[in-house]
């Protein structure tokens, strides 16, 4: 089932908690040829407004943040070091100005093929670990800011559903951990990754999917 606006329409924080085991699914463009693409998701971080100082919204409202400040369930992409995009979408309750959830990694399931030749890496834990990797695995740019994921008359190639395949369903908890790769707000537990229960422990383990194994 394919997550609805109201989906998004909560707390920053808990809609990137509730987003882990839910499958991204894009409809990719390869060579005049559609191939269906998705991926579990493992690894969220949440990102606000003025109450936080990683946010890309904390100072300003701007041409390159405006998605942060729209619609929930619409896209936040966006170029960064020069070299790769980010994947985030929209996500805030009626109380909060801005926010989005940052997509920094999956467990890919289909199109796997597609994806190797995208990264041009033959190793699938080097295909959707990381920010940078998993958009380029899914071809996704700057073209796709904005896209409304909630809205199947108009977007049908790009959204987020619930995991409804038990063959694919890992039996999961979720830990909280503070964020990775920034220099403020660094004290905020928004980060959330998915914890595997291991078939001959029945421990719960860090996925195999993830930007940083912790």
């Amino acid at each position: 089932m394919r997550l609805k606006k109201s989906f998004f329409e909560n707390d920053t924080v808990k809609v990137a908690y509730s987003l882990i085991g839910k499958v991204l699914v894009k409809y990719t463009n390869f060579m005049g040829n559609y191939f269906k693409t998705t991926g579990i998701i493992t690894e969220t971080e949440a990102y606000g407004y003025t109450d936080d100082p990683a946010s890309h919204a904390y100072k300003k409202l701007t041409l390159r943040n405006a998605s942060m400040f729209g619609e929930v369930g619409r896209l936040y992409v966006y170029f960064v070091y020069g070299n790769h995009y980010c994947l985030n979408i929209v996500a805030r309750n009626h109380n909060q100005t801005a926010g989005a959830v940052l997509i920094r990694s999956m467990e890919p399931i289909e199109g796997i093929s597609l994806m190797k030749l995208l990264r041009k890496s033959e190793n699938i834990y080097n295909l959707t670990t990381g920010p940078g990797r998993l958009t380029q695995a899914f071809k996704i740019t700057i073209k796709h800011n904005n896209l409304d994921t909630t809205d199947i008359a108009v977007n049908n190639y790009f959204y987020f559903e619930e995991n409804e395949s038990s063959s694919q369903f890992h039996k999961f908890i979720v830990d909280q951990t503070t964020r990775i790769g920034i220099s403020t707000g660094i004290e905020k537990k928004w980060r959330f990754i998915m914890l595997n229960q291991d078939h001959h422990s029945l421990q719960y383990q860090p996925s195999k999917f993830l930007s940083k194994r912790s």
